[in-house]
């Protein structure tokens, strides 16, 4: 098994968790160090140590890894960055939109990636080879194509930046804000521009904008602005360099 089919398989055992309805303890602060805080800053659910377990168990074979609960573990030239649940408050408040992101870095650039929506089975991989989208619950596979006439955007962090809000609004530019960063950005290609404020990991983001190298794409440190369209793309960069 290579590190794609090993990725998917680890993805399809947490689905499958979840598709179980664990109880209720599954979705509360685990207990572990810094009062439940994991490497990444955020508070660590039980359900967050469970997927990690998963996917460590999965591909530790692959190289080390650095995962936003536990950190770094484990040894070899290969880096394996993994978010194993984007998107914890969704999940523990019912809100079916949530996922994880995995990226397997070589000689420090994503190699392979691969992101998942855990409340629907969508997975979305890109290798050397391609980019494609495809179902854990279907053998089906298709090319990673953008949508032609989207309606919407989608804007993490939207409630933090009323400013950006009004700026868009202006523009004409409807979007939501579903609030699981890599799993909007994993669907870039679906939308009209993906943006997200305020400082981020490189859990958050690598595997997403790994997916969307084919796109237009801005970031800096306090920003991640994606796009498959040019004029969409240099208006909203327009509003994010005037501040």
């Amino acid at each position: 098994m290579d590190f794609e089919q090993a990725a998917i398989a680890a993805n399809r055992q947490v689905f499958y968790l979840l598709a179980a309805r664990p109880d209720a303890s599954f979705f509360r602060p685990a207990r572990m160090g810094g009062a439940g805080i994991g490497a990444g800053g955020d508070r660590s659910l039980k359900i967050d140590l469970e997927a990690e377990a998963i996917f460590i168990e999965h591909l530790a074979p692959f190289g080390r890894i650095d995962s936003e609960e536990c950190g770094p573990i484990g040894e070899g030239a290969d880096e394996i960055v993994i978010d194993p649940i984007d998107g914890s408050s969704n999940i523990a408040s019912g809100f079916p939109y949530y996922g994880t992101s995995v990226s397997l870095k070589k000689e420090g650039r994503p190699f392979i990636s691969i992101v998942c929506n855990l409340a629907n089975g969508d997975y979305f991989v890109r290798t050397p080879q391609g980019a494609y989208r495809a179902n854990l619950l279907s053998s089906t596979r298709q090319e990673l194509v953008t949508t032609e006439n989207p309606s919407i955007g989608l804007f993490e962090k939207a409630y933090a930046y009323p400013q950006m809000v009004a700026g868009l609004s202006a523009l004409g530019m409807k979007f939501r804000s579903p609030g699981a960063v890599a799993l909007s950005l994993a669907y870039g290609h679906s939308v009209h521009f993906v943006l997200f404020l305020g400082l981020f990991r490189e859990y958050d983001i690598i595997a997403g904008l790994h997916l969307c190298d084919d796109l237009y794409t801005f970031v800096r440190e306090d920003a991640v602005l994606i796009s498959r369209q040019k004029h969409t793309f240099e208006a909203i960069k327009e509003l994010l360099i005037k501040g």
